[in-house]
């Protein structure tokens, strides 16, 4: 039998042996595994391909390049092809941004739609499967939608999805992103996956942090330079433009004045193209044309269930024989020299 007094003594010596002995045995523990950022932990499947198979490891960018803004899917197709086309087919990164969900205030549904028709219209170009790996891609503070084409991974879509509905009667009123470049304090929130708020302000540098991270060498933008208040915008008016697509290429034009780099900048004419000559030869028409309408098949708006959509119909019949450059976004549209030829900018 153990005498009393030797209990008392273990009683106090052994708690003191187990605190001594703790941090030897946490450090011959394996190290936990160090967590996963937000941005690569949050991904979406991606919208025209559900099986989920891994993003390929980044394409190098030897060839440059090109990171484009543009306010709804199509407006590149439009109004920036070939220059697009011819990028992806010269071996250069392709970066697309589109600002706007182009939900034309029906949802995320309609929007998700667009997005698969544009992806398709990109694959096309590439001359590679419609497939798509989509992540988060991490721009400072924010997260927006990324669609990488896997088996060229040198086209990479980006999506900041902000609503896209008209604030009043259509034409004469204010869309959210027009209203964001021009009322003060004016704030907008995205669709999900990754909702955020933005003001005009906000999004500026967003922007920018986002041509800083891409580095590119060519910035290309819509028309930031006709002086029309957008409230006074109408459709077909000659010299008039979709208020995205000025108030979209300001606050582009802001973001590179934060953002400063050794990247060229070309602006591109929309809608008052139609306006001018075509200047895109035969072949060139026939693949816009093309692409434009492998990226319509998916667009219920534009190509409604049961409707032959065989050919651009309306404006866009214009619009595929042509692409202009806006020369010098400084001055008004009319005083403005516009190039007849399509040198490379």
């Amino acid at each position: 039998m153990i005498p009393r007094p030797l209990l008392r003594l273990c009683a106090l010596i052994l708690p003191c042996l187990a605190l001594l002995a703790a941090p030897a045995a946490r450090a011959a523990l394996p190290a936990p595994p160090p967590a996963m950022p937000e941005a690569a932990a949050r991904t979406t499947p991606p919208p025209a391909t559900p099986a989920a198979a891994p993003v390929p490891p980044p394409a190098g960018c030897a060839a440059g390049k090109v990171l484009s803004f543009v306010a709804h899917p199509d407006d590149d197709l439009l109004f920036m092809n070939p220059d697009q086309d011819d990028a992806i087919r010269q071996g250069r990164c392709v970066h697309t941004v589109y600002l706007t969900a182009g939900d034309r205030g029906e949802g995320l549904g309609y929007t998700l739609a667009r997005e698969r028709g544009i992806m398709a219209a990109y694959a096309d170009m590439a001359g590679v499967a419609d497939a798509w790996s989509t992540d988060g891609l991490a721009v400072g503070q924010h997260t927006l939608v990324r669609h990488t084409l896997r088996a060229n991974p040198r086209v990479q879509l980006i999506m900041l999805r902000l609503p896209d509905p008209w604030l009043g009667e259509g034409w004469g009123s204010l869309t959210p992103l027009s209203r964001l470049e021009s009322v003060p304090h004016a704030r907008v929130r995205s669709y999900a996956p990754y909702p955020d708020t933005y003001t005009r302000g906000e999004l500026v540098r967003l922007l920018a942090d986002l041509i800083r991270q891409e580095r590119p060498q060519a910035v290309r933008l819509m028309d930031p330079s006709i002086t029309i208040p957008y409230r006074s915008l109408c459709w077909r008016c000659a010299g008039h433009d979709h208020p995205d697509h000025i108030a979209g290429a300001r606050l582009v034009e802001a973001a590179t004045a934060l953002a400063p780099g050794a990247y060229s900048r070309t602006a591109y004419l929309n809608y008052p193209s139609q306006e001018l000559q075509a200047n895109l030869d035969a072949a060139q028409t026939n693949r816009k044309t093309r692409i434009y309408l492998r990226y319509a098949k998916d667009d219920p708006r534009t190509c409604p269930p049961g409707t032959d959509c065989s050919r651009p119909l309306g404006p866009e019949a214009a619009w595929v024989g042509r692409q202009y450059y806006a020369r010098n976004a400084a001055q008004p549209l009319q005083a403005r020299a516009v190039q007849a030829a399509r040198p490379r900018p």
